[in-house]
Formats: structure tokens, C-alpha cells, sequence
């Protein structure tokens, strides 16, 4: 029987070169699917990072996240373990864990997982339209995360630390 909660899908294809483009701090995001078509069960974007990229560490209560590197190495905290991932490598950060990472490469893409859909809401808010599937220019300063606090907090997700060492 059907989730009473999980809206019905149905079958759809975001061919290469489209979905939602969004410059989101020091990377680019080009979500593939989200809430409104997959029934709120699992959103998936492609994601571009420059070296030392690295969110603040946040713990997320309603979704699982994952990420599948394409290219490049990454440095991943999920709670208390670390471990660097590299191309072809997959990391899994369950709900309730809190995590964080950075990029050890010149860039980095990963394809990023959010199970169920829901949390992409936050860098809809808080990105801006790309207007290339390029890397933004550089930040000037630091993000304002106090700004970005209740945005977070409206997907689901705390802000409890700072990005890990080593990033700008």
C-alpha cells in the first residue's frame, strides 16, 4: 500500500545540460529532480566545487543525504568519522548525523542525494539563478550564516558549527 504521505511520481527525464541551475555560495548546483516531481521522495542534484568548499557542519532531522564523486577528492565528516572520498567513491550521511566536508582538489562534482525530497528547498532560497553552468566568481566575504539560519531551519536542518579547517 501506498505512503499516505508520499505524493503519487510520475515518470520523468532531465536530460544533460538541464534542471535548475543556482549559484549556492562557492558552488554551482544544477538540480535533476525535486519535491514537485518525484513525489517528495528524493531529490537529486550536480554539483561543481572549488578547492577547501566546505558547508558549515549541520545535522539535518527529516532527510538522509548522499553523495556519489564524480570527479575530484573530498574530505567528508559524518559525525565522529572522516574519510576522503574520490571519484567512483559514494558516502552516506544518515538523518541525525551531523556533517560537513570539503573539496581537497582543485574542484570537485558530486552527485548529491537528498532522501526523502524536501531539504533542496533550502538552496532554492538561499542560491541565486546561474546564469552559466560555471563556478560563481569568489565570495568577497564569508556567508552570513545567521542570515541563512532560518531557511535551514524551515528544511529541516540545524546549523550547529563552522565549515571544516582549511576552508576560506
Amino acid at each position: 500500500m501506498p505512503d499516505a504521505d508520499v505524493e503519487p511520481s510520475r515518470p520523468f527525464i532531465t536530460r544533460a545540460g538541464e534542471g535548475q541551475a543556482l549559484w549556492h555560495l562557492d558552488n554551482l548546483m544544477v538540480f535533476k529532480a525535486v519535491a514537485a516531481v518525484t513525489g517528495n521522495r528524493l531529490a537529486v542534484w550536480e554539483q561543481l566545487l572549488p578547492r577547501h568548499s566546505s558547508p558549515p557542519l549541520h545535522v539535518h532531522h527529516r532527510d538522509d543525504e548522499a553523495w556519489y564523486v564524480l570527479d575530484g577528492s573530498i574530505t567528508f565528516r559524518v559525525d565522529e568519522n572522516e574519510i576522503t572520498a574520490d571519484g567512483g567513491d559514494f558516502v552516506w550521511a544518515p538523518r541525525g548525523l551531523p556533517h560537513t566536508f570539503r573539496v581537497e582538489t582543485q574542484t570537485a562534482r558530486v552527485l548529491g542525494l537528498g532522501i526523502p525530497a524536501g531539504f533542496e528547498d533550502f538552496f532554492l532560497t538561499t542560491g541565486r539563478p546561474a546564469p552559466e553552468l560555471v563556478l560563481p566568481p569568489a565570495p568577497e566575504e564569508p556567508p552570513d550564516l545567521q542570515q541563512m539560519l532560518p531557511a535551514a531551519h524551515a528544511a529541516g536542518c540545524d546549523i550547529i558549527g563552522p565549515p571544516m579547517n582549511g576552508a576560506p
